[in-house]
């Protein structure tokens, strides 16, 4: 360090310096965070829905009135929402976490029709998956057991 007659002046100099770039670094930092923690939970529900996908097919392939029960976990600050209704609504799946929607999936191969009022699934629960027709189409009832 540097000293004149009034003292030291590098001191002031570095202590800006790490200020400045603390004060750069946390905002990231905490966002990274949050962005890392919102890609976590994006995955665990896209797991939970391709457990449920899984057994929707299986049930569309065994045919009418065959049924499927799958166990889902869904992460806390997470829901998953079975649209059901009419249009392509009928067909899927909307994943939210804390609030804000991050996807939604189709079930397109196949394509089965969801019945049911909008459903939505939070925490751990056992769905009962039923194949029904409606208008000479496949599709399924979910129900929670």
């Amino acid at each position: 360090m540097r000293m004149n007659r009034k003292g030291v002046i590098d001191l002031p100099v570095k202590l800006m310096v790490v200020v400045l770039i603390l004060s750069i670094s946390v905002p990231m930092l905490a966002n990274a965070m949050e962005n890392g923690e919102r890609n976590n939970a994006a995955a665990a529900m896209d797991s939970e829905v391709d457990r449920i996908f899984n057994a929707v097919a299986a049930v569309h392939y065994s045919g009418m009135g065959s049924t499927r029960t799958v166990s889902v976990n869904i992460p806390d600050g997470c829901e998953i929402v079975i649209m059901g209704g009419n249009g392509s609504d009928a067909y899927s799946v909307k994943m939210f976490f804390k609030g804000h929607q991050t996807s939604v999936r189709y079930m397109d191969r196949p394509p089965v029709l969801f019945i049911a009022q909008e459903m939505t699934i939070r925490g751990s629960c056992l769905l009962l998956i039923t194949g029904d027709l409606v208008d000479d189409r496949s599709a399924v009832r979910i129900e929670t057991v």
